[in-house]
């Protein structure tokens, strides 16, 4: 019989609302929608919106070989998560600050704020992309995981689709002017970001027994290296995720257009996000389903396959 973590009912409440705080605040800071919208609105440069794009993958992707190496030794899976979220959050605010104070003044200084917030939260988010699967993978028991991540997903899909027609009071007709509209979305979602963030900390985590060993992050890449040269379904997927990474840097490019060719292009990119949310609707339902069920690479399949038809219509 499967043993019952005694905060298990504790811990799914703090991370449920943990997934809903930070997807609304995540939609107000969107970087596939809103931030390529800003920065071209801002600097009138394209160049700059490839250049955060490509900032986002590589800032994901490249924090989470030292999140692997320090869990490794770490007692808690929280404080990690917790000092990451909070180093990564704190510069939207300073972002949302300098954008209502210096926009119209000082671009440059307003352009500088945007890619550091953007390279703090994507560190951020690349170290939390292995410090929070593996908090959850250790208070929510695996017989109700698959549901648990489901039903987080479609109510946190839900909320932020509220978020997004937020979005369109704030930009579109009859909303505030520029700069006052994005410091006060930017703002926004640091509020919800940082409530994510006191989810996070009520989390109950009991202390694992470790052996201490000295963190050495070559040795963990060397090893890492070796894991995906020897192990094809590892390999595969690193593949698979870069392949994904880069295809995902052209999303930005579509939002911006879009806004330019559409007659109510503020409006478009509240749909955009009200879209991309009812996307998780359906996929939280879908793949809850098929994880708890199925498997989980069943799931990842389906997740590829909409990907791959999803691209050629744009």
């Amino acid at each position: 019989m499967q043993t019952i973590h005694p905060h298990t009912r504790r811990n799914i409440v703090f991370l449920s609302l943990d997934f809903v705080m930070f997807s609304i605040g995540f939609a107000f800071f969107d970087p596939t929608v809103l931030v390529p919208a800003f920065a071209k609105e801002l600097s009138g440069s394209s160049f700059l919106v490839g250049a955060l794009a490509g900032v986002r993958v590589l800032m994901v992707t490249l924090p989470q070989i030292v999140a692997a190496s320090v869990l490794l030794n770490s007692a808690r899976k929280k404080p990690l998560l917790a000092l990451s979220s909070l180093g990564g959050r704190l510069p939207v605010l300073f972002l949302a600050i300098a954008v209502l104070f210096w926009s119209q003044s000082r671009p440059g200084l307003v352009i500088g704020a945007l890619v550091l917030a953007i390279g703090l939260f994507f560190i951020s988010e690349g170290l939390n992309g292995i410090s929070w699967p593996d908090l959850v993978g250790k208070v929510i028991p695996a017989g109700i995981r698959g549901r648990f991540l489901g039903f987080g997903q479609l109510g946190s899909s839900l909320f932020a689709m509220g978020a997004g027609w937020g979005v369109k009071r704030i930009l579109g007709e009859g909303g505030l002017a520029f700069p006052q509209n994005w410091a006060l979305l930017f703002a926004l979602a640091f509020v919800f970001l940082m409530l994510s963030l006191v989810a996070i900390l009520l989390v109950y985590e009991e202390p694992d027994p470790v052996e201490k060993q000295p963190t050495r992050l070559w040795r963990a890449i060397r090893l890492l290296a070796r894991h995906v040269r020897d192990d094809i379904k590892l390999r595969r997927l690193v593949i698979l995720q870069i392949v994904l990474g880069i295809a995902s840097t052209i999303s930005p490019f579509v939002v911006v257009r879009a806004r330019e060719l559409l007659a109510r292009g503020d409006d478009a990119l509240a749909l955009f996000l009200v879209m991309q949310n009812l996307g998780g609707v359906a996929a939280a339902i879908s793949c809850g389903y098929l994880i708890d069920h199925v498997s989980s690479r069943a799931a990842i399949r389906v997740n590829v396959l909409l990907q791959i038809v999803a691209w050629p219509v744009c």
